[in-house]
């Protein structure tokens, strides 16, 4: 292994490829750890090497331009006699393909906030320009806070560019779209139809096309897969037409942009909730889940343009609305799931801050390890509005003079009750990841490794590794066994 490139020093390899390795890094001028992409140039002819340099300055000159929390970011582009190499965040976590089983469905929650970040980064991405053109599994990874990240713009057209022919055929052939295939120009609506793909792969634990390059061109030119609800009854059909249509043959018949595919995903979702019951008191699963997904996109609720009518309130919001709503949504989000976007649009014409706010919100949320984690984040996005000089709203009377964060009054009198910790070790804790990896998979690895960040608490550690598991049942066995 290489010691140095350019001025990064390398300190692991992360993966190899047929063009190259990618190292994980240390930038030293910055100080922060990176991955570092290369192509070796040694494997390729002069010719070859020339198209894949341009492809690699494309993807520096596409994801650079990008910065969105679910795109992974780009720093830097190098090159030296042996390789060209691309600087971009190091991402703690594991790509979708990595996390996925065969014939399990991917919990509903779960689905609706990956596929939230995935359609919102594209929504941004198409907005400025930039097509990914091979959204898959493996190109999208999870991190430990369970947000969506989208990797490697390699292949991304940009419309303003021509460093990559319009129409050239790259991709993965399982999640092309037909006028790929075709070698035809694609634009914002071929992600979408990726995006299909990849939806229909989280709900029902299969992909639509399988085979050899050869046979999966043939069903995506002129196939149609079962619907969703006939592999997995139990989804009901409410999501089969949002997939027919994300997964259209012709461009023009699809969803016209990632926003709207995201819009009717969550309608469809919305069908799911008994007529009557109240949409802040569900959480479009089991009762008592509370974290499924982390990392749920800002939405319509955070922009100061809404639908006339609607009444939430939200048409004009103040300067610390605009700021912290995002955040809030989010940490809402990782407690209660997609009804954290509907919760937050109720009550936001309530808040004159963030305190009022904090004290509309908390007692929707479920467990007490939730209720305390949420809070603790609403005090430091008060310090971060507060040193913006956005602030943060009217502040809580119970504040003492001098402080930033909010009143620990706003907690709910059973959360604001802490019994002493009960202290763990790591060998304890991967002992316990390893049992829960049984039920939720290897994503299980990451979801402990972040509760461990989270509380030294043997207790508390427990409760949000039991929050990740669907079944009720399964989850009071997972807690009996470990004496919680």
């Amino acid at each position: 292994m290489i010691a140095q490139l350019g001025k990064y020093r390398i300190d692991s390899v992360l993966g190899k490829g047929a063009m190259g390795v990618v190292y994980k890094a240390f930038d030293p001028w910055i100080e922060r750890v990176v991955a570092l992409k290369t192509i070796r140039k040694e494997l390729f002819t002069d010719g070859q090497q020339a198209d894949l340099i341009n492809r690699f300055k494309n993807e520096a000159q596409a994801a650079g331009r990008l910065n969105h929390p679910n795109i992974v970011t780009v720093f830097d582009y190098g090159e030296n006699d042996d390789a060209a190499y691309i600087a971009m965040e190091f991402v703690e976590g594991a790509a979708l393909d990595t996390l996925l089983l065969p014939d399990r469905p991917t919990a509903l929650a779960r689905v609706l906030a990956w596929m939230g970040d995935l359609l919102q980064a594209l929504d941004y991405a198409h907005s400025r320009g930039v097509v990914h053109r091979d959204i898959k599994p493996a190109n999208l990874l999870i991190t430990a806070n369970a947000q969506l990240k989208i990797s490697d713009f390699g292949i991304a057209r940009i419309e303003s560019s021509t460093l990559t022919q319009a129409g050239s055929m790259v991709g993965t052939p399982s999640y092309m779209p037909p006028e790929q295939f075709r070698g035809e120009t694609v634009d914002g609506r071929s992600d979408v139809f990726s995006a299909g793909i990849v939806l229909y792969q989280l709900l029902t634990g299969t992909r639509p096309f399988a085979g050899t390059a050869a046979v999966v061109m043939q069903q995506i030119l002129n196939d149609h897969p079962k619907a969703p609800s006939q592999v997995v009854s139990a989804l009901g059909t409410r999501f089969d037409h949002v997939v027919a249509t994300a997964m259209a043959k012709a461009p023009g018949e699809r969803y016209p942009s990632a926003r709207a595919f995201q819009d009717a995903l969550l309608a469809a979702a919305r069908e799911g909730i008994a007529p009557g019951a109240d949409p802040d008191a569900t959480r479009l699963a089991e009762d008592d889940r509370t974290v499924l997904a982390a990392g749920l996109p800002a939405l319509a609720s955070t922009r100061t343009s809404t639908s006339a009518g609607t009444g939430t309130g939200l048409d004009t919001v103040t300067p610390w609305k605009q700021q912290a709503f995002p955040d809030v949504e989010a940490s809402l989000a990782r407690q209660i799931g997609p009804m954290a976007r509907f919760l937050l649009r109720k009550v936001a014409d309530k808040a004159d801050g963030l305190d009022a706010l904090g004290e509309l919100l908390l007692p929707h949320i479920p467990s007490e390890v939730g209720r305390i984690e949420f809070q603790q984040s609403l005090d430091l996005l008060k310090k971060k509005l507060l040193a913006s000089g956005t602030g943060a709203g009217l502040s809580a009377t119970a504040s003492s003079p001098g402080t930033t964060g909010t009143a620990s009054a706003s907690l709910p009198a059973q959360a604001a009750t802490i019994r002493a910790p009960a202290p763990f070790d790591e060998t304890w804790a991967d002992a316990t990841a390893t049992r829960l990896v049984v039920l939720i998979g290897p994503i299980a690895r990451i979801v402990a490794k972040r509760a461990m960040k989270q509380t030294s608490d043997r207790a508390e550690f427990l409760q949000l590794l039991a929050s990740h598991i669907d079944n009720p049942d399964q989850r009071a066995h997972f807690l009996r066994d470990a004496d919680a």
